[in-house]
């Protein structure tokens, strides 16, 4: 009985001092806060971006920062198209940043813009951040009520510029009054449920440049 006792108490300094070890020795998961020095970030998009439906402060590129705890410039502008969008990309570039969270479409599929026209603007947007050596946040947004036609489109790009990529944002959202201010536009509450499905994508796009 005595060696028993020997041997699981052995045992359970073993398994501590592994686990010790393991945390010791673990590759630390690099986060937009930790690096030094911080990321210049551009939320950049419409009206879902500009925080359309929400008090001043509380829409979703506000809680994102909050979170990451970095700050994230705010060039979204509502009503915009993705023609809006690629016609003022010079403004982003300016601001020399390291990540953009890329959010266009909705506007497109409420005007109709032919899906051709939107998927050209969309790449014409992403080669040009690209090229500038600047990591995307794409994020996708469903181009109808009842399907998604831009489902494959945003997949597509998302897998031709290595993006990281969030697909059809407002699933889950829209029809829940608690969520949404309008047809189209979260509350603040939905805002949040956005911004928490873009940490991770966000947190990845630092983690690269580590």
């Amino acid at each position: 009985m005595k060696y028993v006792l020997i041997v699981l108490a052995l045992a359970v300094l073993l398994a501590g001092g592994f686990l010790l070890w393991q945390r010791i020795h673990a590759p630390h998961a690099i986060s937009c806060s930790d690096m030094s020095p911080r990321p210049t970030i551009v939320a950049f998009g419409d009206s879902l971006v500009a925080g359309y439906g929400a008090p001043d402060g509380q829409g979703f590129v506000d809680d994102l920062a909050t979170q990451i705890g970095v700050p994230i410039q705010n060039m979204g502008i509502s009503g915009n198209t993705t023609a809006d969008g690629l016609a003022r990309i010079d403004t982003v570039l300016a601001a020399k940043p390291d990540v953009v969270i890329v959010l266009f479409g909705g506007n497109d599929a409420l005007q109709k813009v032919p899906q051709s026209e939107t998927r050209a603007n969309l790449d014409a947007i992403l080669a040009k951040l690209t090229q500038a050596n600047i990591r995307v946040v794409l994020v996708g947004v469903q181009g109808a009520l009842l399907s998604d036609p831009y489902a494959s489109m945003f997949n597509s790009l998302a897998s031709k510029y290595h993006t990281e990529f969030a697909s059809n944002i407002l699933s889950g959202l829209i029809g829940h009054s608690d969520l949404m201010s309008d047809e189209v536009h979260p509350n603040a509450l939905g805002y949040q449920k956005i911004a928490a499905r873009l940490v991770l994508p966000l947190q990845k796009s630092c983690r690269v440049s580590a």
